[in-house]
């Protein structure tokens, strides 16, 4: 079998690349369509479907098999699955913006279920190959790398277009998103593929590998762990608009703090974040940001009180988002290293699943307590199971990332002799 060695920098940027631009058509639709359709007079129950097709990325999992089944032996596996997922959405967000979207809503009804569905697929073969292509000692980089080009991605799409709408327009503006899509195809296509190990395995992947993933050993700790870790920050974050509003912001002011002033801190804390993994290990990266994370949210505080102080809003949404950066890449960086290579989009699909699931819950069903208690109350909520998680943490054993390949040997005389 031949290898190919890629540098560690070309792998970061062709990962840069894919996820930076996977998430600029769709942040754009989930922003600008329903302020477009608001303007002209829509009903917020004829809005409330767009927010629907981010829900397509929580339930990628469901076809996450199929892409680790199938692919080109001869053009790379995931590298296959890249150029035409890449190629369609580029493609889907060119057909969108040859339609008007003040009368031929129901045809792009289409293309942004097929934007918001290639994108997920993307993600799924991205997330692949950035767990067979990255070493474990470069998972901390790769998954900054990760979440800050989802932030940029949203700088990009869902904030400075979005702004600069009012003058180029509908058309103008998604083709302008569509060129920046085909971007890393040329990374994409220059790339050289090692041999996928789904496609070295005995046994295809199927859907029993989703089950069998919660059948490895210690694999329960961890879940509770990656259904929690995040959920605090999720939580403040859903807390943000409705405050801001509170206290009189503008939607402008607002869309400001959180989609570009935010986002810029998260991509800051994401690349910190990976700094740490890289220098001082996961369990330092996981406690510091638990902790990290669990002090942010008292600053927020003053808005739930009805501080309206620019100073003091921005600094506890910096402070906020930072958190939000540093959590999503040492969880990231965890969930790549318990996932097998043999069925890494399969693996990591089922748990950002379930981490993005649950977290969606538990933030909907703050929000809607802060309605009866208050926004102080669901803040400290937020904060004790912050606390609950560093506890879990402090307990846990498998922070070193798994060994599937010497797992696998283990278990191998064992199954000989089963077999006999």
């Amino acid at each position: 079998m031949s290898t190919v060695k890629v540098s560690k920098s070309r792998k970061m940027t062709l990962l840069g690349g894919l996820y930076i631009t996977q998430f600029l058509g769709l942040s754009f639709i989930l922003t600008a369509v329903p302020t477009i359709m608001r303007e002209a007079g829509a009903g917020l129950d004829d809005i409330a479907w767009i927010y629907m097709l981010g829900l397509v990325w929580a339930v990628k999992f469901l076809w996450s098999p199929l892409v680790d089944r199938f692919g080109s032996k001869r053009h790379g596996h995931y590298r296959s699955w890249l150029i035409s997922l890449q190629s369609l959405l580029m493609l889907s967000i060119v057909a969108a913006a040859l339609f008007d979207i003040n009368t031929q809503m129901p045809i792009l009804a289409v293309f942004f279920m097929a934007i918001s569905l290639f994108s997920a697929t993307q993600d799924i073969a991205a997330d692949a190959l950035a767990i067979t292509i990255l070493e474990p000692r470069e998972r901390g980089w790769g998954n900054s790398i990760q979440a800050a080009g989802g932030f940029i991605g949203n700088i990009i799409g869902g904030g400075v277009v979005l702004i600069a709408y009012a003058w180029l327009g509908w058309t103008a503006s998604l083709l302008i998103l569509a060129a920046g899509t085909a971007l890393p195809l040329m990374n994409v296509w220059r790339h050289k593929e090692q041999p996928a190990p789904a496609d070295g395995r005995p046994e295809k992947v199927s859907y029993k590998d989703l089950y069998r993933f919660f059948r490895r050993p210690n694999t329960s700790y961890w879940l509770v762990i990656l259904l929690f870790f995040g959920v605090s920050v999720s939580i403040s974050y859903g807390l943000i608009n409705p405050m801001l509003v509170d206290i009189g912001w503008s939607l402008n002011q607002i869309g400001f703090a959180t989609n570009i002033l935010g986002s810029l801190a998260s991509v800051v804390g994401a690349i910190i974040a990976g700094v740490i993994v890289q220098r001082v290990g996961r369990k330092s990266a996981m406690l510091s940001a638990s902790i990290f994370t669990a002090l942010s949210l008292f600053g927020l505080f003053l808005p739930a009180q009805g501080v309206s102080s620019n100073l003091a809003i921005y600094s506890s949404i910096i402070l906020m988002m930072l958190a939000y950066g540093a959590t999503s890449t040492v969880l990231y960086t965890m969930m790549m290293d318990k996932s097998n290579p043999e069925t890494a989009g399969t693996d990591y699909s089922l748990q950002y699943a379930l981490y993005s699931f649950f977290s969606f819950v538990m933030a909907g069903v703050a929000l809607a307590f802060a309605e009866s208690f208050g926004y102080s109350v669901i803040l400290i909520a937020a904060i004790a199971v912050g606390v609950f998680s560093l506890v879990l943490l402090l307990f846990y054993k498998g922070f070193e990332p798994t060994d599937f390949e010497r797992s696998v040997q283990s278990t191998e005389p064992q199954l000989a002799g089963a077999a006999d």
